[in-house]
């Protein structure tokens, strides 16, 4: 009977390490107006890891930055990043409250910004550890201990691998829209400049005949104006 509780604290204990010890993740793309700032909160508890990469994707006309800043739950700035494209910050937290972080377009008068950016928060060391150390307590009178803390080991790594993998595959395809977004301006920009030299050439040629037409006819306009200089 004792061991049949045993068996039923220790299932009850690895739900329960399974469901506290998941990361929270947020990966949005935002537009970022010009002479505006996107703000975003969070809860974080103390001692939770902080994770953010962020990149601009697209600035328009102009350059492709943007400014950066997180702070504490007592609005503190713990980081404050001026003109970047992209960047990528670890830290611990150490208060317990809503964290504030900014993406910031008043450097900007006319280009609207694109940027996308991942957010991770992590449970605490120090909770996963002690989780860690109970469960192998538990399992000390148990012979599958070893086969278990392997497959549990491989398991975290297959799921670290997972989303190391997620991450990078929405910056690529961040990278991709931004690459786009550069392809249509180009294009759009090559258009309107060869049609302006269009017409220049069909302007400048109108104009030439005009010219030689009134050499031979001395009693056009254009002949009594050029030889009134």
């Amino acid at each position: 009977m004792f061991r049949i509780a045993r068996v039923i604290l220790l299932a009850l204990l690895l739900d329960l390490e399974f469901s506290n010890a998941e990361p929270h993740n947020k990966q949005l793309t935002v537009f970022v107006e010009a002479g505006r700032q996107e703000c975003f909160y969070q809860p974080i508890a103390t001692t939770e890891n902080i994770n953010i990469d962020y990149q601009v994707i697209h600035g328009g006309l102009g350059e492709t930055h943007v400014n950066f800043n997180l702070m504490d739950p007592i609005r503190r700035l713990l980081i404050n990043e001026i003109k970047r494209e992209k960047g990528k910050h670890s830290m611990k937290a150490n208060e317990t409250g809503s964290y504030k972080f900014c993406f910031d377009n008043t450097i900007s008068t006319f280009n609207q910004k694109i940027v996308s950016f991942a957010l991770e928060v992590a449970p605490a060391d120090r909770e996963e550890r002690e989780l860690r150390d109970l469960r192998q307590e538990m399992l000390t009178d148990y012979q599958f201990d070893v086969a278990y803390a392997g497959i549990d080991s491989y398991m975290g790594k297959i799921h670290v691998n997972l989303m190391r993998s997620r991450q990078t595959q929405d910056f690529i395809r961040a990278i991709e829209a931004r690459d786009r977004n550069v392809a249509e301006s180009t294009y759009s920009m090559v258009n309107n400049w060869s049609w302006a030299q269009f017409l220049s050439m069909i302007f400048v040629g109108l104009l030439q005949v005009l010219m030689v037409r009134s050499i031979f006819h001395t009693t056009g306009t254009f002949y009594k104006f050029w030889k009134s200089f």
